[in-house]
């Protein structure tokens, strides 16, 4: 679709919220098209699903998850509206094609850090209380009937393996360093596939907690973009936060954390573990792009190095 079929679709879907006379504008956005709507002195978040990642059920159930943060917590969050209907999803029409599925929610105002390295202990310390608040509060959520989200298992992280390990076997890279990857990739996918799923380890996870997605809103910190939430364990929650951190900002982030939720007594033991198949989510999901590809090449020699020594503690 071209940008003037995207904003065609999104007055159309504006309409069903009684949002006839919006001003919008196009936001980025890695999986969805969406625009900011400002309309009667409010401001929303209009997301047209044009991936197709998740179906109607999913993305409902994004928004019942969502929604009840906002009814059980104190925090900060991105709230949804439902349409004239009463719905959460809206269905538009486009021309034969299947109806694009669109949700409105409520805009959240706040800075994102250009940079991470400018995030302060203090910040970085909310932060962490912050993810620790959705894991307690997911802890105690009671699973609406037909919930349905994405599970983060073996079959996802060695899907992720497949793919990165297909794309750089058409490049000029080592084939040593590579097939040493896949290997030790997978030992680590089986060893995390024998750990149990505890209430107080594994359940509803944000699962994309990285610094472009909380917002610095006055004295708090917000967090927005729940469209890869789905069932995990709360130690890959963690991981995904602290992998772009710095050893100091990882400690400031623990302290946070802590303040709310203890870590789990093998934390030390598994760490390695969950940084690992954190960085392996994200090689296979950049290298499906051929932009990051080069990306993904240059990181090959890190990545081999991380997944060698994770292999080292563990049996």
């Amino acid at each position: 679709m071209n940008n003037k079929t995207f904003l065609q679709l999104a007055i159309e879907a504006l309409r069903n919220y009684g949002l006839e006379n919006a001003q919008l504008t196009r936001l980025g956005g890695a999986s969805n098209t969406n625009f900011k709507v400002d309309a009667d002195d409010k401001s929303y978040v209009l997301r047209l699903h044009t991936s197709a990642c998740h179906d109607r059920v999913a993305i409902s159930s994004e928004l019942a998850w969502l929604s009840s943060l906002q009814s059980d917590t104190t925090l900060v969050l991105p709230k949804p509206i439902v349409n004239l209907n009463g719905e959460l999803v809206t269905g538009v029409p486009a021309d034969s094609k299947p109806e694009t599925l669109c949700t409105l929610i409520g805009w959240v105002e706040g800075k994102i850090s250009p940079i991470v390295d400018i995030l302060t202990d203090d910040q970085l310390s909310k932060v962490g209380s912050l993810m620790a608040q959705l894991h307690i509060h997911s802890q105690q959520f009671e699973l609406p009937e037909g919930f349905k989200r994405q599970t983060f298992d073996e079959a996802h992280f060695s899907g992720r393996l497949e793919v990165l390990y297909t794309a750089l076997s058409n490049t000029e890279l080592d084939k040593s360093d590579l097939n040493s990857l896949k290997v030790n990739a997978s030992h680590i996918i089986a060893h995390f596939a024998q750990l149990q799923r505890k209430q107080d380890s594994f359940g509803v996870i944000h699962a994309d907690f990285h610094s472009g997605n909380y917002l610095l809103c006055d004295q708090k910190v917000c967090i927005i973009d729940f469209d890869r939430c789905g069932f995990g364990f709360y130690l890959y929650d963690l991981a995904l936060a602290l992998m772009e951190l710095e050893e100091q900002q990882r400690k400031a982030f623990l302290q946070g954390y802590e303040t709310v939720k203890p870590l789990p007594a093998d934390y030390t033991n598994l760490k390695q573990v969950f940084l690992c198949l954190a960085y392996l989510d994200n090689l296979g999901f950049l290298v499906a792009n051929p932009e990051e590809l080069a990306f993904v090449v240059g990181e090959l020699p890190f990545a081999v190095e991380a997944f060698r020594n994770a292999v080292e503690t563990v049996p």
